[in-house]
């Protein structure tokens, strides 16, 4: 084994540099620390009469990083917009934690842990909880495209397996934002930036091959296509896990060990966390290599099933991940109130040579951090051997409050806990306000037909088949609704369902991300985002009362008032529709600086919000798909339809430049899908599919992609809010709205339940054609071969990937 004979590390001149030195210091050791933040540390420093080691103020800086300690979530923000001044104290404890915890106490018993652990978890049943956590992994991704989103997914599967004393992962998502695959080079600025095709095919193998060795399902996701992301890309990898609920609390006393479980440390991951709280540059895809970390999903699965069994024998009693930050982060938190002693010569090295700074932070992958009563420590000596993973005492919790790191016995590290996780707060001052709509000139209704081809083709709404099938999304064999279904396997579904092989009950994960909508009103964004993810969890079988939510933010500059005042706007959208659909959010995570410096300025990525969930499904007869199922059933639609064109795909590809978004009324949506999911117990639908990217008739030709038969529709019966003109109608992307299949013996119970809800029967299938027919009254909107538009759709993304 690669060892240090002795300690290696420097002491800083710290003390007498003054402000603009101190900010010197930062930038050259890539500290990604603001002045404020130097002075701080110098005045500890000052009281503790001594200059920091170089390790101390590694530890300090990853601590205090964006990328771990979230200081804009938690900051003052004095936020400005046409209707006025707020004042925010904190955004996560404003808008996410406040109303999370209001919505915990109207449904006492759903939410068994939030905010306090790696994952949320949700109530199953009094035994049984299950857990979501989302992360990015985008800077990596974009100067190393397959090893960055290889170890993103490592890493948020370590998350399961930290979360509680140890959750069994069983189905993973993933999310990534491109550029368009068909970018002329030319058009990139920056030299040795990776082309938007290369970054999706790199992250696309990265991720497969993690999750497909390690014999996890990927059975959710996205991906959305924008010419913002070719500087900086986003890569989310989310995994669910399912874990006794008395085996989710843990805690750290002091007399327990602190060990470590799985991989070696090597120079790969250094400064990861301060790394991903900076722009990107020209000079990153250079400089910055070492931030990207090597992954091994095979040490990953021994480590997982060693942690399962040790957890199941009771020898667990605290367990985090070692992500961000390595052991410095791993420990630290694990003893931020006890206080311990951390001895670096017994860190098990993968190469030689590595420093004292280098051992604590490297953010080396597959590495698991525990803590467990002395005389555990030999049993789980035996279980890891049998699993072949390397086990290492790495010191013990004493009490003392005081975070303490030798090697070899020299002290390299000696800090309070609290004053090391005590950052200075930050305070901002944002501004937002809609941009001017451009008149709206739709194109002739004669052009429904092509514009409904230029649709389906597009990059954003194509199948995403070629990759889907890169997974595999059916391993463990509890995948009971597949990403791809319908009578010929390949039409889209809105989620997925995964059994957790106990009594009759499931659990539903799906999402919601809408970037284009957030260009123009963020805080409709957010709020129709949830609502996405909301509306296709109960689609799918969940109840729409026992789901949980996930916030994943990315933007670009938040220093820039304007991008982080679209942050505020969107953050404060999402949580008045979580709280209007009494969906609490059991975790999040936040990517700031997805900005990318050029010669001729800074180029960010639109503020974007991923919202996805996991629900309860408490019968296996409640799931439901998004394919036509029969040639003799009746087509109705639940929700209005609003003319607002913002965001849309059709606004997009018709250059109808900036127009209104429309907006989410969740508390009436909330309502009909209550009586969606009793109508569904029911047993009143065939099918269910959600209107969303591309709009109704875009909905319509997925529905009927199974090749079951035709459709013929008329809009004129169509529910509508104001005025709304015939291509609105096929194109607006108006959220809430359900299309559904029904038997026509079952048409009068399905207008009964909806009688109180904006409802309507629009046609019906037919076997006496395959084609989709589109009318509004005696005016013909459009007829198109079905097969034809689904090979059109099947193919938009298969001559890139």
């Amino acid at each position: 084994m690669p060892e240090t004979s002795q300690a290696s590390f420097q002491s800083l001149p710290l003390l007498d540099l003054d402000p603009d030195a101190l900010e010197a210091l930062s930038r050259e050791r890539k500290l990604s620390l603001l002045r404020e933040d130097m002075l701080v540390i110098q005045a500890y420093f000052q009281k503790e009469g001594r200059e920091p080691t170089d390790v101390e103020l590694e530890v300090i800086a990853q601590t205090w990083s964006e990328h771990c300690k979230h200081r804009i979530f938690g900051a003052r923000i004095e936020h400005r917009t046409p209707a006025g001044r707020e004042v925010i104290d904190g955004l996560f404890k404003t808008f996410i934690k406040d109303p999370t915890e209001r919505i915990m106490a109207q449904k006492p018993g759903l939410v068994v842990s939030a905010f306090v652990d790696n994952a949320g978890f949700i109530r199953v049943d009094q035994e049984t909880a299950v857990c979501l956590k989302a992360e990015t992994h985008n800077h990596p991704s974009a100067i190393e495209p397959y090893a960055g989103a290889n170890t993103g997914l490592g890493g948020v599967i370590r998350d399961i397996l930290g979360a509680g004393k140890g959750a069994k992962p069983i189905a993973s998502l993933d999310v990534f934002c491109f550029g368009q695959p068909d970018t002329p080079p030319e058009q990139i600025k920056g030299q040795d930036v990776i082309h938007p095709l290369g970054v999706m095919r790199g992250v696309v193998r990265g991720v497969r091959d993690y999750g497909n060795r390690m014999g996890i399902p990927t059975v959710s996701g996205a991906i959305q296509f924008d010419d913002c992301y070719i500087y900086n890309p986003l890569v989310y990898c989310g995994t669910a896990g399912v874990i006794p609920i008395r085996d989710i609390p843990k805690e750290v006393k002091a007399g327990m060990k602190v060990l470590a479980a799985g991989g070696r440390t090597g120079k790969d991951g250094l400064k990861g966390a301060t790394f991903s709280s900076a722009s990107l540059t020209t000079g990153s895809h250079e400089e910055d290599q070492q931030a990207v970390q090597i992954g091994n999903p095979i040490e990953e699965k021994k480590v997982g099933d060693f942690i399962l069994e040790a957890r199941d024998e009771g020898l667990i009693d605290f367990i985090t991940d070692c992500g961000a930050g390595g052991f410095s982060s791993a420990a630290g938190e694990m003893l931020s109130e006890c206080g311990g002693s951390i001895y670096l010569e017994n860190c098990p090295l993968k190469a030689p040579g590595l420093t004292s700074w280098e051992i604590f932070l490297s953010e080396s992958q597959e590495r698991m951090v525990m803590a467990a009563e002395p005389e555990k420590v030999a049993r789980l000596q035996e279980i890891a051997d049998r699993y072949e993973t390397e086990l290492s005492v790495l010191g013990e919790a004493d009490g003392s409050g005081v975070l303490k790191v030798t090697h070899h016995g020299v002290m390299v590290c000696e800090l309070r806990c609290g004053d090391l996780h005590d950052a200075p707060r930050r305070s901002f001052v944002t501004e937002w306000s809609i941009p001017e709509p451009t008149p709206l000139s739709l194109p002739e209704v004669g052009q429904a037909g092509p514009l409904l081809r230029e649709v389906l083709g597009d990059f954003n709404v194509c199948s995403r088949s070629p990759i889907i099938r890169e997974y595999d999304h059916e391993v463990m064999g509890h995948t009971l609704l597949k990403p791809l279904a319908g009578a010929q396997g390949d039409a889209p579904q809105d989620g997925s369902v995964i059994d957790l092989g106990f009594h009759d009950k499931a659990a539903a994960i799906s999402l919601g991300i809408l970037p284009e909508w957030g260009k123009t009103d963020p805080f409709a964004m957010g709020a129709a985002t949830v609502d996405e993810c909301v509306r296709q969890l109960v689609l799918v079988g969940a109840d729409p009362d026992e789901i949980g939510l996930l916030d994943n933010f990315c933007m670009g500059n938040p220093d820039d008032p304007r991008e982080l005042g679209a942050l505020v706007e969107c953050v404060k959208g999402m949580s008045a529709a979580a709280v209007a659909f009494g969906a609490p959010f059991i975790s999040g995570k936040d990517s700031f600086y997805n900005f990318f410096e050029t010669e001729d300025g800074s180029i960010s990525i639109p503020t974007t919000l991923l919202a996805s969930g996991i629900g309860i499904v408490h019968h296996l007869d409640h799931i439901l798909g998004s394919s036509l199922r029969r040639a003799d059933s009746v087509i109705g639609i639940l929700g209005a339809t609003t003319g607002e064109l913002g965001g849309s795909v059709l606004a997009r590809r018709a250059e109808l430049g900036v127009q209104p978004v429309p907006a989410t009324e969740a508390g009436a949506a909330m309502a009909s899908y209550r009586d969606f999911h009793e109508a569904r117990r029911n047993g009143l639908f065939l099918s269910a599919h959600d209107c969303s990217e591309g709009g109704l008739v875009t909905a319509l030709a997925e529905m009927g992609f199974s090749g079951k038969g035709g459709l013929e529709i008329d809009l004129e019966a169509l529910p509508v809010r104001g005025e709304v003109p015939a291509l609105a109608r096929l194109f607006a992307e108006t959220p809430s709205r359900i299309l559904l299949e029904i038997s026509p013996e079952k048409v009068p119970d399905v207008l009964a339940v909806f009688s109180d809800h904006p409802f309507a029967l629009l046609g019906q299938a037919r076997s006496q054609h395959a084609d989709l027919v589109v009318t509004q009254g005696e005016t013909p909107l459009l007829r198109e071969s079905l097969s034809d538009l689904k090979a059109l759709w099947k193919s938009g993304l298969k001559r890139y990937y």
